[in-house]
């Protein structure tokens, strides 16, 4: 059985009487038995059970009427439940009075029948019973009739002396006294109970009546989430009957998402002890999703601890979706008014402001910031002619003598051209004195419609020569007028279709929806223009375009239609062929640029479902400008048709040929199983090439190279697959022509690895990662530190110091060898500022590259190098270029070293012996010094051509009146053998090996004080 009020008022009920009827036979018997004989027991035995009758009787009345609903819900005590039957108003009054009287008569019939046994004694006290149980179950009145029936049953029936109301023992009255008090106190204080428990029950009642009315949802849940509490609303909302949901907990009424998060909502709200406001958002079983607006809050017991939770919940779930559809209308509407071509305008005439939409900027071709957004903005855009007559109408309407704005007037775009606008509003809000506060309105170019106005104005007088036919159409849409023009295009004569409607023209092409819009918009605009499909007489049916106009009388009616058209056909026609022209290539036939991308996507996305390669190939023929130059241009184009026509026979159905322009074409070759397959259909394409084609009466043949990339072994995109393969096509070019060339993705590889390696070569400029060391070059007969070259390194954060060798081959000839060489000059200078700054005069050189020396901008940047560091004198800064570089441009090699010697700036040609046509240039170059290879020192001592090489470099430099200095002096012997030539500068590890900038000094102490020239000068001379 489950644990309801009901149930439990039941089983309280059955279990008290039970009891209370053990009680009265077991203790009335052993009474009776106590107090009475045989003869004397069956008298009082009778009485006694008639009183249990009629108590037992009452008892039960009363309980019956205060069993709780099968519905009720809730913890109500089973006292409470008990006095809801007891309550005053909850049964009829003289029941009560009569069930005091006669329980309190029977009591008196049971003492005068015990009275036999006790004839000097009164027993008022069993006289309280009846009077406890009338007051508690009638209140006062029943209360004091028992007393008053008791009292006065007593004093006449039991006390001396007897049947009479006079009472002659002092002690006897003080004990009837005391009975009649003590009725009347219980009785007032029965009362007071009940009158407690009636307004409970009123209150209880009145909140039972608020919560079962009320639209929103009332619950209480315990400290365990079980519904304790809820009325029918709530049970609508979920859905189930309120014998569901008591007792049960969210998980068991909703789905699991939905009761996590209720339940973890409860959890925060009993932990925080706070009161909490918010939307739920829950799912039932059946699918339907709820938005609620929840208020909930903790309850608290005697003790002040939290044992549950109350909570108020009310659907806002139709609300929201009428929100959600206002924010779509009102999107919907805001759309409307960004697509449409007028434009909308709102007037605050309290403020004066004025809003514009875009489209309205876009029709005086005015940017919104250009906008004073009042009325003198558009004052200013009208023409001058025109502004009387717009001020006049605006008036009008304000002063209620019009419905609506409205006029057409000549503006002055931002753009410097005048258009014909229609102005249309009408004032939307006044104020109760009836004065306008804002008015809404639209504005419409019409230029294009005054236009054609007037051009049928002024060609009324050639109306029958218009070569466009010309209808003319009543307003109740009859045909009153055509012209010949209309008579040619239709093949209608005029009196075949005067009277008659244009429905008669109808081609069926289009629908009532489409004939609706075009009167619509003739009905709102008073012009329409558009193209149109109609029926000739013939039934031929022709696109035509077609233009209608309104023509109003000055009331505003419309009296007629004017229609212009013309027979359009030919432009269709030729819309046809420009399409196939914009897919085709016109003089081949075969797809272009754009029919080939199409393709191509669909190939790959072929190649990608069916596992097999694509053949993406470029093809460009050999020898075939020789042939344009040799036969002419219209031979070529013969040529490059009949190619076409020999490719496309050898091709397969799913292959696509398309030419790009000129001689090049792209295959793209689908459904290839392996890399030897498409090389056997590459030869037979190579073969197709080849055949001779007559071109007037000689046959012309050539071949082709091809350049292939395999998708999806070159996996990329379709603009790379493309470039990939044009890649190949030169490389096959390059290999001898007549042949095909697989792209390799390796090789690609080490390209975008190429690239990559400059990006961080960018970042370690612009991290400042690369620093220089400096190696001396000294004079070797006396031991002068001649000057220093500046040598630049990568301080590499993960690899550490890096030589240029590692990284200068990938910086040479990208576009990082200007940033670089500027950083190396602006670097040394800086260096050398700083050596001139401590005492330490010595000339700087560092090495620039060929693309960075043939800057047009060179000699400009290197002055205003100079320029930030005027503590290095120019001659103290030395440039060295390869020898190579110069020869690539000899002529603004020439130029550009002569200017930048103008500045003061030395320059060595270093390498030298390595570049080509060395004697050729060495007089044209204007340089100071010659630098001999180290490869050619590193081994002069032991071989003889090495070392001739350097004599002659030797002798060289003399005769051109340079210096010289070798380079690669490892050994005292190298710089001995130098002395001996007559070179007597030197660079190498056997000097130095290069070092940071804070170790010269300290080297160059060191230098002069081990003096190991002094060993080598020694040695030549012993030579």
């Amino acid at each position: 059985m489950n644990a309801t009020p009901r149930n439990r008022f039941i089983v309280f009920a059955t279990t008290a009487y039970a009891l209370l009827a053990l009680a009265w036979i077991f203790l009335s018997d052993q009474m009776l038995a106590a107090v009475a004989d045989m003869k004397t027991m069956l008298w009082l035995s009778t009485a006694k059970g008639a009183f249990f009758v009629v108590a037992t009787a009452v008892m039960f009345f009363f309980s019956l009427r205060a069993v709780p609903p099968a519905h009720a819900t809730g913890e109500d005590s089973i006292l409470g439940a008990l006095a809801a039957g007891v309550t005053p108003g909850s049964q009829p009054r003289w029941l009560m009075y009569a069930f005091a009287a006669l329980l309190t008569m029977s009591m008196m019939g049971v003492r005068e029948i015990m009275a036999l046994n006790f004839i000097d004694r009164p027993l008022m006290i069993l006289f309280m019973l009846p009077i406890i149980l009338s007051a508690l179950l009638g209140g006062l009145g029943p209360g004091l009739v028992s007393t008053t029936i008791a009292a006065l049953g007593i004093d006449f029936l039991a006390m001396p002396p007897l049947h009479s109301f006079r009472i002659a023992s002092s002690h006897d009255f003080f004990q009837w006294g005391f009975l009649i008090v003590n009725g009347i106190v219980v009785s007032g204080l029965s009362e007071l109970l009940r009158q407690s428990l009636s307004k409970v029950e009123s209150n209880r009642r009145l909140l039972d009546s608020v919560v079962s009315s009320t639209t929103d949802a009332v619950f209480v849940k315990n400290k365990l989430g079980h519904y304790l509490l809820a009325n029918s609303a709530a049970a609508r909302f979920i859905g189930k009957s309120l014998d569901a949901i008591m007792g049960r907990d969210d998980r068991a009424l909703f789905p699991e998402e939905s009761a996590s998060k209720l339940m973890a909502n409860d959890k925060a709200v009993m932990q925080n002890g706070d009161l909490w406001t918010q939307e739920e958002r829950v799912t039932t079983h059946a699918g339907k999703e709820l938005v609620f607006f929840v208020t909930k809050g903790p309850l608290f017991d005697n003790a002040g601890q939290v044992n549950g939770l109350f909570g108020v919940a009310r659907d806002i779930t139709e609300s929201k979706q009428n929100a959600l559809k206002l924010q779509i209308n009102e999107e919907r509407l805001q759309m409307a008014i960004d697509a449409t071509r007028d434009g909308l305008w709102d007037w605050d005439i309290v403020s004066g402001q004025v809003y514009r939409s875009p489209q309205y900027y876009k029709l005086i071709a005015c940017q919104p910031e250009d906008d004073t957004h009042d009325f003198d903005f558009f004052r200013r855009l009208i023409h001058p002619d025109d502004v009387a007559q717009v001020l006049q109408s605006i008036e009008a309407h304000k002063a209620g003598k019009t419905s609506a704005i409205g006029f057409e007037v000549r503006v002055l775009t931002w753009g410097g051209e005048t258009k014909w606008m229609a102005v249309k509003g009408r004032i939307v809000k006044r104020d109760d004195a009836g004065n306008p506060l804002r008015i809404v309105g639209i504005l419409s170019d019409i230029t294009e419609r005054k236009t054609f106005e007037l051009a049928q104005r002024e060609a009324s007088t050639v109306f029958d020569s218009s070569y466009e036919g010309i209808v003319v159409v009543n307003a109740r849409r009859r045909i009153t007028k055509v012209n010949p023009a209309f008579s040619r295009i239709t093949g209608y004569a005029e009196q075949d279709v005067i009277g008659k409607t244009p429905k008669m023209l109808s081609s069926g092409r289009h629908d009532a929806r489409f004939y609706q819009e075009m009167w619509g918009t003739l009905k709102t605009r008073d012009f329409w223009r558009g193209e149109i499909w109609n029926k000739r007489k013939n039934g031929d049916i022709y696109p035509e375009l077609l233009s209608i106009s309104a023509v109003r009388d000055d009331s505003g009616t419309i009296q007629r239609y004017i229609g212009v058209f013309s027979d359009i056909s030919q432009i269709k026609a030729h819309e046809a062929e420009l399409d196939q022209i914009a897919h085709y290539d016109p003089l081949t036939g075969l797809p272009n640029r754009r029919l080939l991308a199409d393709r191509f996507g669909q190939a790959i996305l072929r190649s990608a479902r069916n596992g097999n390669l694509l053949s993406v190939c470029f093809l460009d023929l050999d020898g075939f400008k020789a042939v344009n130059d040799q036969y002419g241009h219209p031979a070529g184009d013969q040529l490059l048709i009949g190619v076409a026509k020999n490719l496309k026979g050898v091709l397969r159905a799913d292959d696509t040929l398309a030419r790009l322009g000129g001689d090049e074409f792209v295959l793209l070759l689908s459904g290839i199983a392996s890399p030897e397959e498409c090389a056997l259909v590459l030869d037979r394409i190579l073969s197709a090439v080849s055949v001779p084609v007559a071109i007037d009466d000689a046959l012309v043949s050539v071949s082709a190279s091809i350049g292939v990339s395999l998708y999806p072994a070159d996996n990329v995109d379709e603009d790379s697959l493309l470039r990939h393969a044009d890649q190949a096509m030169y490389l096959a070019k390059e290999a001898g022509k007549n042949r095909y060339h697989l792209f390799d993705p390796e090789s690609d590889r080490k390209a975008q690895v190429h690239r990559q390696y400059l990006d961080r070569l960018r970042k370690a400029l612009s991290q400042q990662e690369f620093v220089l060391y400096y190696q001396p070059k000294v004079d070797l007969l006396n031991g002068e530190i001649v000057s220093v070259e500046a040598l630049i390194r990568w301080r590499h954060p993960e690899r550490g110091l890096l030589p240029p060798a590692e990284f200068l081959p990938h910086v040479n000839g990208s576009n990082l060898d200007q940033p670089v060489g500027e950083w190396v000059i602006d670097a040394a200078l800086t260096q050398a500022e700083r050596w001139h700054e401590r005492g330490l005069a010595i000339q700087v050189s560092v090495n620039v590259s060929a693309d960075h020396l043939l800057q047009a901008d060179f000699c400009a940047r290197l002055k205003a190098a100079l320029e930030q560091h005027p503590g290095v004198p120019p001659a103290h800064f030395e440039l060295e270029v390869l020898e190579t570089a110069a020869i690539a441009d000899m002529e603004q090699a020439v130029d550009v070293l002569r200017q930048c010697r103008e500045l003061g700036v030395g320059f060595a040609l270093d390498d030298f012996g390595t570049g080509y046509s060395s004697l050729t240039y060495l007089r044209k170059l204007p340089v100071d010094t010659l630098k001999i290879d180290q490869s050619f020192v590193r081994d002069m001592l032991h071989d003889v051509e090495d070392l001739g090489i350097v004599e002659g470099v030797i002798q060289l430099a003399g005769a051109f009146n340079r210096s010289v200095v070798a380079e690669g002096v490892e050994t005292l012997e190298h710089g001995a053998a130098l002395l001996r030539l007559g070179c007597r500068l030197a660079q190498g590890y056997g000097i130095a090996r290069p070092m940071p900038a804070e170790q010269f000094p300290a080297w160059s102490l060191q230098w002069k004080k081990e003096a190991a020239w002094q060993a080598l000068t020694d040695a030549g001379r012993s030579a």
